[in-house]
């Protein structure tokens, strides 16, 4: 009998070191391997999503001034949108046909040309470049004809530059314009890869606009000036902007910036060098 209970008396404390052991080691474990081996939840669904419908209807309709109207409002009211960015994507073209164009608009200021008026004198009047009244106006020549009509929106711009999202990005009177996607950094490398400028926060502005055909440089006044290819250079090291080069050209020797650059698609920086003016502000973040 005394054998028979030191034996149940073994398997006892045996039994209840096992089961300790499970329970304190043994059972995390395995929870912990099943819930690794679980899918992540579904993220929950977007409630911006049935706004965003309701302004692509908008769109549908066809009308610009209504459809920049609702997609503003939805950039503005909604910034971590999963659909945020094709909702700038959509505004930044429209901004771009009614600016550049003759689409009328209730923001553009409308002059008449008078006798002994020239473009550049008539520019200064409306606080815009001459190129840019040019391009806005689509006039392939500097002569003006008296009683000509020219119409021109508003511009203030500036320009952030995002390492993060790569992207450049355009303001006007300090609201969203138009974003263009950064193709590569240049010439201004560490060994990591990224761009060799520092992290912080700088602030500075458009030092020069460049037109280029087949590496000299060209002025409005020259009929090959929306031909050509622009930089923009600004006082930002490493931060001039131009066009992703073409190793074919004729200018291709000159093609990068030598103290490095942001290349971009050569559409977008005939854009930017429409819009933009000397001393325009320009943010790196």
């Amino acid at each position: 009998m005394k054998v028979l209970f030191l034996i149940v008396l073994a398997l006892a404390i045996l039994g209840t070191g096992s089961y300790f052991t499970y329970e304190m080691f043994v059972r995390p474990k395995l929870a912990l391997q099943h819930e690794k081996s679980q899918l992540p939840p579904p993220p929950p669904p977007d409630p911006t999503l049935i706004e965003y419908a309701r302004v692509q209807s908008v769109l549908q309709l066809g009308n610009f001034l209504e459809s920049r109207i609702a997609l503003a409002d939805f950039v503005g009211r909604y910034p971590d949108s999963s659909k945020v960015d094709d909702a700038k994507e959509q505004l930044g073209k429209i901004n771009i046909e009614i600016f550049l164009s003759s689409r009328s608009a209730p923001e553009k200021a409308v002059y008449v040309v008078r006798p002994g008026d020239v473009l550049t004198r008539v520019a200064a009047k409306l606080k815009v470049t001459p190129e840019l009244l040019m391009r806005a106006n689509n006039l392939h020549q500097i002569m003006l004809r008296t009683g000509q009509r020219l119409a021109i929106s508003p511009a203030d711009f500036s320009v952030k530059i995002n390492r993060k999202k790569e992207l450049v990005t355009l303001y006007n009177q300090g609201r969203f314009f138009k974003q263009y996607p950064i193709h590569a950094w240049t010439n201004s490398m560490n060994k990591g890869g990224h761009p060799a400028i520092p992290h912080q926060k700088q602030v500075g502005k458009v030092r020069d606009k460049v037109a280029l055909v087949a590496g000299h440089r060209v002025t409005f006044t020259d009929k090959s000036y929306w031909d050509a290819k622009f930089w923009i250079e600004t006082t930002l090291t490493g931060c001039t902007l131009y066009p992703d080069p073409d190793e074919n050209a004729k200018d291709a020797p000159n093609a990068k910036p030598t103290n490095g650059g942001i290349s971009l698609a050569p559409a977008d920086l005939t854009e930017l060098g429409a819009l933009l003016s000397k001393d325009d502000p320009v943010t790196l973040d």
